[in-house]
């Protein structure tokens, strides 16, 4: 599989820190961080994090973004916009319907989206 060259960068980065399975499905590139740490307020510490990467990435960046299905928060509860359960790469996921509306090729990376995803986790709602 080709990655785009700025994707395989960052992800040759990512990969000291995390470990990371790649996968192609259609027009995207599926990344699976395993056990992302999710913080406080969660049923559980970590989860296996999907972020689905469109081929043309940087130019657009990853929307959304899927955690186990079994989170939730430690109320029981459902988060708040991450009712979904969708199935991707052969498993099912909870969709975060999270949406970054500001995505700049040029400025935004990997790293970056993580940090959103973080901060959608902090909110725990």
């Amino acid at each position: 599989m080709a990655l785009p060259p700025k994707l395989d960068q960052e992800l040759a980065e990512l990969l000291e820190s995390y470990k990371i399975e790649i996968q192609e499905e259609s027009t995207l590139i599926c990344l699976v961080f395993k056990e992302f740490p999710i913080g406080d307020g969660f049923n559980l510490p970590t989860t296996d994090l999907l972020l689905r990467v469109p081929l043309s990435y940087p130019d657009a960046g990853p929307d959304m973004f899927y955690t186990d299905p079994r989170i939730v928060l430690a109320s029981g509860a459902i988060p708040q916009n991450a009712e979904s359960l969708e199935t991707y790469i052969g498993r099912q996921w909870r969709r975060f319907s999270w949406h970054h509306n500001r995505w700049n090729r040029i400025s935004d990376n990997l790293t970056s989206y993580l940090e959103f995803v973080r901060e959608r986790l902090r909110r725990k709602a």
